[in-house]
C-alpha cells in the first residue's frame, strides 16, 4: 500500500472520493475506498437527514465513514522514526447508545486508545480529537476501528477530516 506523507489530510481523509464498489451505503472490498484498507462492515455516508430519522453531522464535506461492530480503516503514513506526531479527526455517533473508537498506529512507541464517542457539546456537528503518537519506523500504519458489539452491526462512530502534523522536538526547560 502506498504511504501519505507526514502532513496534512490522509490520502482521502475527508473521504469525498469515493468508493469504487458500494452496495447502498455498505463499502464493498477491503482496497474500494481510495487510499484505505477497510475491515468488516464499513459504510460510506452522506451528510443530512438518513431514513429512520437520524441526522449524520458531516464536519468536512459531504461524505464520512461509519464504522460498525468491530470495523476498521487503515492508513500507511511515512513518519519519520523517533518523531512526535499528531493525528487529528473529527468523530461522531451515529445510533442513540454508547460507541467507541479505537486509534492505533503500529508500529510506534504508543498504545492504542480508545475514545468514547458521545458528542457531547454540539447535536449538530461532530467532537474534533487529536491524538500524539511517537513514530518507531519509517512506515507507520493508522487504524481507526469500532472495538464495541452493537445489537445493530451497522451502528458506530462516523469519523471524518483525518489528518496528521508532525510536532516539534521538545526541549527541557532551564
Amino acid at each position: 500500500p502506498q504511504a501519505q506523507e507526514a502532513e496534512g489530510l490522509l490520502i482521502n481523509g475527508n473521504f469525498e472520493t469515493a468508493p469504487r464498489k458500494v452496495n447502498k451505503t455498505l463499502i464493498v472490498g477491503r482496497h474500494s475506498l481510495p487510499g484505505w484498507t477497510l475491515r468488516g462492515h464499513v459504510e460510506y455516508v452522506s451528510a443530512g437527514p438518513q431514513p429512520g430519522g437520524m441526522f449524520f453531522a458531516v464536519p468536512h464535506g459531504v461524505h464520512a465513514l461509519r464504522l460498525g461492530s468491530h470495523a476498521s480503516a487503515s492508513q500507511n503514513v511515512s513518519v519519520r522514526p523517533g518523531s512526535l506526531y499528531a493525528l487529528t479527526f473529527a468523530a461522531t455517533r451515529t445510533c442513540a447508545q454508547d460507541e467507541a473508537l479505537r486509534i492505533a498506529v503500529s508500529p510506534s512507541l504508543s498504545a492504542p486508545a480508545d475514545v468514547a464517542v458521545r458528542t457531547l457539546y454540539s447535536a449538530d456537528t461532530a467532537d474534533t480529537w487529536a491524538w500524539g503518537f511517537r513514530a518507531s519506523s519509517p512506515v507507520a500504519q493508522v487504524t481507526f476501528s469500532n472495538p464495541g458489539v452493537q445489537e445493530d452491526a451497522a451502528c458506530g462512530p462516523l469519523i471524518d477530516a483525518v489528518a496528521i502534523k508532525e510536532l516539534p522536538t521538545p526541549y527541557p526547560t532551564k
